[in-house]
């Protein structure tokens, strides 16, 4: 086994600490709009789409959870009436996950308020090329680790 260099254990650390502070930083930021974390990341990929709709593995890939969690989600925002769930049109075995108007609305009161987070914390004190480069850095990473995770 190897160990980490002093500048790969502080990255390392970093990121481990960082994945446990922000979520919750950003889920007290969403407290105020009745969602979670999670449920933000859902409504937020389905509003993004013409049709407001996504397969749901398409959709768990895309919010970055479990299709388990995927499930979940959408079953608490669909009783909360920001989301519908279908079976697909092309593929009865799978289900489709659609945003509501109720949903869009949700998530336009609630944009903003990440919006402002993002830049408090990070782009407020990066310039235009690191933040380019940072994106860069973090969407490779991101690859890798997708790429690694079971079913993908």
């Amino acid at each position: 086994m190897r160990d980490f260099n002093m500048n790969e254990d502080r990255l390392w650390r970093s990121l481990m600490r960082l994945n446990g502070t922000l979520p919750r930083l950003l889920d007290e930021d969403l407290r105020a709009s009745g969602l979670t974390l999670s449920e933000f990341a859902i409504l937020l990929v389905l509003s993004e789409g013409e049709d407001g709709r996504r397969r749901m593995g398409d959709l768990a890939n895309a919010a970055g959870l479990s299709p388990s969690r995927t499930t979940r989600v959408v079953a608490d925002l669909e009783r909360r009436g920001y989301a519908d769930r279908t079976r697909d049109e092309t593929d009865a075995r799978s289900a489709v996950a659609k945003v509501t108007k109720q949903g869009r609305a949700v998530v336009a009161r609630a944009y903003p308020v990440q919006v402002d987070r993002a830049r408090s914390v990070l782009f407020d004190h990066l310039t235009a090329e690191q933040v380019e480069e940072l994106a860069g850095v973090l969407e490779s990473f991101l690859r890798r680790v997708q790429s690694e995770r079971p079913g993908s």
